[in-house]
């Protein structure tokens, strides 16, 4: 009964992806004359001539003008996904943003699985409420469902998400077994490398998150007692270092080709989109693309989203302070404590008990090395809470460490929390509230317009979504 019950979640939940994308009634493959879901299709027709711009006709207003050339800023992985249509006649106009999009979700949905397997064979044998909960959170909440949105943005972002779904798999796996670390290496160098090749502040987090693992193995071969064993250890440590080192050349040549210097990711003083918010220019220039007076407001945007709450003079919670300092606060408003409170909550008791507990025997695993993955997978959700825009898309970039964290804390709990009274209750309500309110908001995200939100609902938020719902 539960083999039927947890396979019928899987496959449901595949299917719930697919359509979803598709929104019920779309090809995953359209022709298209232009516009900026083609920008990729342009990208690796450049790339093949040996250039890193764009058709203007694709990226639009999404186009940095450079010295009389057109460039976007996305990675180039997602372009290399175009390269078999560009055979096809009119291969140029293919938008495959759709399909795109499904694959990344299915990969992003098999390492869900691939972790829930692995935690319920090793440690949730006896506990089949938390094998059968985590498989429900992984598989209809958070990252699985809430960007079910089909625009090239979120197709940078499911990509983002799939590569680090890799990446903490295969760290979860060696967090517990370090001789999987000879194939979780070179897996998580890959994963890191692409993740940067696509968007780059997911990437960053990886790349912080191998270093803490190269670092500890390289501890580990010093420390070694034979030389054939310390030979062995360094040999797993290169390949994840070449692999690694390839990926941030690769991505600082493309750098160097489009913005003439290998360390600019993009540069928004040449941002087209100026042309028609002039303020977003002056307000880089006074207070850059990412500052620490922002931090507020991303805590406040990310997690208690009181900020869609109109006043009696018709302005908005924070708005002041929104509009001073940040480009665009778009909608749906959300909280990681809804859309994810089941992770949310065993994360909190993880690191409790990561800072608290002081046992030898709590936890399989080195502590300082946990702790530093931690704070590494931390530095992209860090950059979204203090950059010049906060959108919903870039909830993205805190799901690694959610996920890592609240895997880790369901462990916890059920090795040392399961007689705490009404403790399963709690976390069967926290299930059923974040899967409801992930779906919602990704209805919400559907119907929700991007960019600045502020000039979309003069009359306030239920009007707005009243209007675009019914009317």
């Amino acid at each position: 009964m539960k083999r039927n019950l947890v396979s019928f979640i899987w496959i449901f939940s595949a299917l719930w992806s697919v359509v979803n994308i598709l929104s019920w009634s779309h090809l995953p493959i359209e022709y298209r004359d232009a516009g900026v879901r083609l920008t990729f299709n342009s990208m690796m027709e450049h790339i093949l001539h040996g250039k890193f711009d764009v058709a203007p006709w694709t990226v639009q207003e999404e186009g940095f003008l450079r010295d009389g050339k057109v460039y976007a800023y996305w990675g180039i992985f997602p372009a290399f996904l175009r390269l078999p249509i560009l055979l096809f006649p009119s291969g140029l106009h293919l938008d495959i943003t759709r399909l795109s999009s499904i694959i990344a979700l299915l990969i992003i949905l098999f390492f869900n699985y691939k972790i829930w397997d692995f935690l319920s064979r090793k440690f949730f044998q006896e506990a089949r409420w938390a094998s059968v909960s985590l498989a429900i959170v992984l598989a209809f909440s958070g990252e699985q469902v809430c960007f079910f949105e089909h625009k090239l943005y979120q197709e940078v972002c499911f990509w983002s998400l799939a590569f680090a779904g890799w990446f903490i798999y295969s760290a979860i796996r060696t967090l517990f077994d370090k001789t999987y670390w000879r194939q979780a290496g070179p897996s998580m160098a890959i994963a890191a490398s692409c993740a940067l090749l696509t968007r780059v502040s997911m990437g960053i987090g990886l790349y912080a998150a191998l270093f803490c693992f190269l670092a500890y193995f390289t501890y580990q071969a010093y420390s070694r007692s034979t030389q054939e064993d310390l030979v062995d250890s360094i040999k797993s440590i290169l390949l994840p270092i070449f692999l690694s080192g390839l990926g941030i050349v690769i991505t600082a040549y493309v750098n160097y080709e489009r913005w003439g210097n290998p360390l600019t990711f993009a540069n928004y003083n040449i941002y087209l989109y100026n042309i028609e918010y002039p303020d977003r220019l002056f307000r880089t220039k006074l207070y850059g693309l990412f500052n620490i007076d922002r931090f507020y407001l991303g805590v406040i945007y990310f997690f208690f989203p009181v900020w869609v709450f109109q006043k009696h003079d018709g302005t908005f919670l924070f708005q002041q302070q929104f509009t001073k300092l940040i480009d665009a606060n778009e909608l749906p408003a959300s909280s990681f404590f809804l859309t994810d409170g089941f992770m949310m909550f065993c994360g909190s008791m993880f690191l409790w008990a990561l800072l608290f507990k002081k046992g030898k025997d709590i936890f399989p695993f080195n502590r300082l090395l946990v702790g530093a993955i931690v704070v590494a997978l931390g530095i992209p959700a860090f950059l979204m809470m203090i950059a010049i825009s906060m959108n919903y898309r870039y909830r993205a970039e805190f799901y690694p460490d959610i996920i890592l964290l609240g895997v880790l804390g369901l462990i916890y709990i059920v090795r040392y929390k399961c007689d705490v009274p009404c403790l399963k209750k709690t976390l069967m309500i926290l299930v059923v509230v974040s899967v409801l309110v992930s779906n919602f908001n990704s209805l919400l995200y559907g119907f929700s317009e991007l960019g600045p939100c502020y000039s979309y609902m003069p009359h306030g938020i239920g009007d707005y979504y009243y209007h675009k719902i019914f009317k």
